[in-house]
């Protein structure tokens, strides 16, 4: 949804729509080490790749806490937008010394919470295309999480898991 405020600021520029799925590589590129590992029954490649994945999604998540910093930053929004803004990073790191199963479910449902944030809760001024990029983006790292879920059951975590 759109708002006024959206309308008065700055397009979304191509390199930041580029970047953004860009930044899916990682993933893409661990659920690919992670299906050769898989197919050639290379449970240090498995292992590898499952921790490549589980990092890289802590990292992101943690990012889009900072994206929410700067906005409200901007924004001159109240105190609780800080808070809001620290609960990615304070989410994903405890992931990373979870089990997989759980680390992988709670960086999912980390970022389905701050999609969640960014979109229908929001009400910080943003680029016109920012919550159409964000949804897009979310959704494509949302499926990339339940890949690795399945990767998990099927694959399992290998001797690092």
């Amino acid at each position: 949804m759109q708002t006024l405020q959206d309308l008065a600021q700055p397009p979304l520029p191509a390199l930041a729509i580029r970047l953004t799925w860009a930044g899916l590589l990682p993933f893409l590129g661990a659920l690919a080490a992670w299906t050769v590992g898989g197919i050639y029954s290379d449970e240090r490649l498995v292992a590898l790749a499952l921790k490549g994945f589980v990092l890289y999604s802590a990292i992101i998540l943690s990012f889009l806490g900072g994206l929410r910093w700067g906005r409200v930053m901007s924004a001159g929004s109240p105190d609780s937008g800080y808070v809001l803004a620290v609960l990615p990073s304070l989410w994903a790191f405890p992931a990373l010394f979870l089990p997989p199963i759980f680390a992988l479910s709670a960086l999912a449902l980390g970022f389905l919470l701050a999609l969640w944030f960014d979109t229908k809760a929001d009400t910080l001024p943003a680029t016109p295309g920012f919550r159409v990029l964000r949804r897009r983006i979310s959704i494509a790292v949302l499926i990339s999480h339940g890949v690795a879920l399945l990767f998990l059951g099927q694959f399992g975590a290998g001797s690092g898991g």
